[in-house]
């Protein structure tokens, strides 16, 4: 396997029982073989002049739901992140999911999958999916003048039909905000 590869047990299905497999794969991380991530997630180790180097966090996130054929959207501090309306990176990330909703700790952060109705995966725009997201996660009451002034920037760059689409999946707040923010 290439370095950096993630490594889940659901990829040697049929090679033995769950167990054994989860047996290898701690014995290669235990050798060194593999770097175990979080439960059930490890990684090909990179060696680099650092030391190793592990994918990041989002990259495991998609490659999880790749792995699991389900979508994930950013949500929460994560979308807001994301949009570049708060600075740092959260280290909790939080996805809405079609899939099982659990969280998967990885070394100090916290993978967050959260159940999502198929309407929160109609929304079709890169951005104004993530806009509305994060518009829900400060709520109506705590948006500032300056996160509108940012939220306008980006959905300036959203592709109108797409954005036109989502705003009709949009709560009623959001929808009137957003149309302002259009004009």
């Amino acid at each position: 396997m290439k370095s950096g590869k993630l490594v889940f047990p659901r990829d040697f299905r049929g090679e033995g029982t769950d167990s054994a497999i989860k047996m290898s794969l701690s014995r290669f991380a235990s050798d060194g073989k593999l770097q175990r991530l979080g439960h059930g997630v490890y990684v090909v180790p990179t060696k680099n002049k650092g030391g190793r180097s592990a994918p990041s966090i989002e990259e495991i996130a998609k490659a999880i739901a790749k792995r699991e054929s389900v979508r994930i959207i950013p949500t929460g501090k994560y979308a807001l992140y994301k949009l570049g309306l708060i600075a740092h990176p959260p280290t909790d990330l939080e996805y809405l999911t079609d899939g099982q909703p659990r969280n998967i700790l990885i070394g100090e952060s916290t993978l967050i999958f959260k159940a999502a109705t198929p309407k929160k995966f109609s929304l079709k725009g890169p951005i104004s999916s993530l806009v509305i997201l994060a518009m829900e996660e400060i709520g109506k009451a705590d948006i500032t003048t300056e996160q509108l002034a940012a939220i306008k920037e980006k959905i300036n760059n959203e592709d109108p039909a797409k954005m036109m689409a989502d705003l009709e999946q949009a709560p009623a707040w959001i929808y009137n905000q957003l149309i302002k923010l259009k004009n």
